[in-house]
């Protein structure tokens, strides 16, 4: 397939400058240039006609007056960089973090498409052609199942067939719903099934999953998967016939580990690996993006030839877009690096269809500038009654007791039923134990809320209210029900963020005015802004990983075990409701 189209004028063009019949738009002389095929560097000159590599060797070009030289004698050159898994809506949006990409090496782009899904099936497809007018390369995933258990329009077999469909998209997944698989519901198979019938591929997510229930995922149709937290994983993922994405993001920063392990194993490394960041939030972006992930790959301990090759190559390979990218060879788009250091993965030169689109991590050329108006995303509030403080109490059950999710790691919660204090109205009292918070999720097109006792997620918090939600209910935590009265209030006014209420006045405030999820603000802001409330909520003692997917991920049915969904608190392994939600 092409990636970028090619003209008759163009394409004849490229063979008169590999020919040197006509002269070069670009010449990078004297690199040591990456072989990604036999993982040599070599002392070559590249030589591009427009957007395309025209020959790679020791020959000099013909030039002209219009031909750029890169004086790159003692530099080096490795393609652009792909990130295979991309999340782009974690505050950010697409069109920020494909900027914020191409400011540091990654020119290519294959992302998930759930936070689009509230809007009309046409406004998707607009949405995704416009992203692919920027100089990063641009392509997408659709997703089989919601993950947060409520019914969803788009998730029907229609649905399904007219976004695996779309040129642009180039793999199902990532599949969540493994229960639904097992228990062969009709709509979830029929996705598996064609995109595998469109020679698509098909994404996984299987956390700490047996050899035996991998067998089964590879019967379904899945092609690769990124949840190995251990290099037997890894193993057991390549023996099967998939590709295995090694991680390194804000709640699983597994790479190092990954890395080690796979050299304890002593097995070479495989061209059916790659490496991803797995839609990092915010504050992990202050390392980079996927320089950053290959980064800690090399001081790990993986060689850079084998980093570079599983963030470049094997990610072409994977998604058939070798041809045209993940290579430095002729015929190729011109993505490329320039690197002070064959260890240094935070590019010197950005390159992209054959422009400098960036040096040193500023970019050189426009991007796309999006139209948010034409995008019709649900409203943060719909809701007509005021916010009250009532919704932010919990009494316990007629045996006196009361749920309490408790926090293992960042987004992993379990549920025990306790005894605790009530006060003199009998609701729940949090006084004896600054550790635990109310959490309630209400759902304002159903009028209901789920609440439970939260435990581990942090001191002392009065009032923290969150549109950032899997489910696209609002969430909020706290100890206090008026300031979780107030934190929410602001939420709704604001259309849409995150809001912390310390010592009764607004202490951070972020706003997400996209669908309460994303900003339409630069990067570098973004990353500040979530710097900010995560320092807050540290102060607050939060100990986990990553407090931002926490908000996110407490309402999302694909993780277990106790999640609260519309419904009530639900048990992901059973689809159980535990606890049912109350009327606000």
């Amino acid at each position: 397939m092409r990636v970028r189209a090619l003209s008759e004028e163009a394409y004849r063009n490229l063979l008169r400058v590999s020919k040197r019949q006509a002269p070069a738009s670009l010449w990078i002389k004297g690199a040591s240039v990456l072989n990604v095929f036999t993982k040599e560097w070599q002392e070559h000159h590249v030589v591009v006609a427009g957007e395309r590599i025209a020959y790679v060797g020791e020959k000099e070009p013909l030039t002209d007056e219009h031909t750029v030289i890169v004086e790159a004698n003692g530099k080096y050159v490795v393609p652009g960089y792909i990130e295979p898994h991309a999340h782009p809506f974690q505050w950010y949006n697409p069109f920020t973090l494909a900027d914020f990409a191409l400011e540091r090496g990654t020119t290519t782009l294959v992302s998930d498409t759930l936070m689009l899904m509230s809007l009309p099936p046409g406004q998707v497809a607009a949405l995704m052609e416009s992203l692919s007018a920027h100089p990063v390369k641009q392509f997408f995933w659709a997703r089989l199942d919601p993950q947060t258990g409520k019914e969803h329009p788009q998730f029907t077999k229609e649905g399904l067939a007219r976004m695996l469909e779309h040129p642009l998209v180039v793999q199902g997944g990532e599949l969540t719903n493994w229960s639904g698989v097992l228990q062969e519901d009709e709509t979830l198979l029929f996705g598996l099934k064609h995109a595998r019938d469109l020679g698509k591929r098909m994404e996984g997510h299987h956390p700490g999953a047996s050899y035996e229930t991998l067998n089964i995922a590879g019967a379904a149709g899945i092609t690769a998967c990124h949840e190995g937290i251990t290099a037997e994983d890894l193993l057991q993922r390549l023996r099967l016939g998939m590709y295995a994405t090694l991680r390194h993001s804000s709640i699983r920063p597994d790479l190092p580990e990954l890395v080690r392990g796979w050299l304890a194993l002593g097995l070479p490394w495989s061209p059916r690996m790659m490496l991803t960041s797995d839609g990092s939030t915010p504050p992990m972006h202050r390392n980079g993006f996927m320089d950053g992930t290959i980064r800690v790959a090399i001081e790990a301990g993986m060689p850079p030839e084998e980093a570079y090759v599983m963030a470049t190559l094997n990610p072409a390979v994977y998604y058939g877009f070798d041809a045209e990218l993940g290579s430095i060879a002729p015929g190729r788009i011109a993505d490329m690096l320039l690197l002070q250091a064959r260890d240094e993965p935070a590019p010197l030169a950005v390159f992209a269809n054959g422009q400098k689109a960036a040096e040193v991590g500023r970019l050189l050329v426009p991007t796309i500038e999006p139209r948010w108006a034409d995008y019709s995303f649900s409203p943060v509030d719909s809701l007509q009654e005021r916010t009250q403080a009532e919704w932010f109490t919990l009494r316990p059950d007629t045996e006196g007791m009361a749920p309490v999710l408790n926090m293992q790691n960042a987004v992993i919660t379990r549920m025990t039923l306790e005894k605790l204090p009530v006060d003199e109205s009998g609701f729940v009292s949090l006084a004896h134990d600054p550790q635990l918070a109310l959490i309630v999720s209400v759902d304002p097109s159903g009028k209901r809320r789920t609440a439970a006792v939260l435990r581990g997620y942090g001191e002392h918090i009065e009032g923290l209210a969150s549109s950032y939600t899997a489910s696209g209910d609002w969430l909020v935590i706290g100890r206090d029900p008026q300031a979780m009265a107030a934190a929410l209030a602001r939420v709704r006014e604001i259309g849409g963020g995150v809001v912390l209420i310390d010592k009764e006045k607004i202490s951070c405030e972020c706003p997400l005015p996209l669908a309460g999820k994303f900003s339409p603000a630069p990067m570098e802001e973004v990353i500040a802004m979530a710097e900010n409330l995560t320092a807050k909520l540290r102060e607050k003692g939060h100990v986990h990983l990553d407090p931002l997917y926490s908000l996110l991920f407490f309402t999302a049915t694909h993780l277990p075990y106790a999640r609260l969904t519309a419904d009530g608190i639900a048990d992901v392994k059973t689809g159980q409701i535990l606890v049912p939600a109350l009327p606000l």
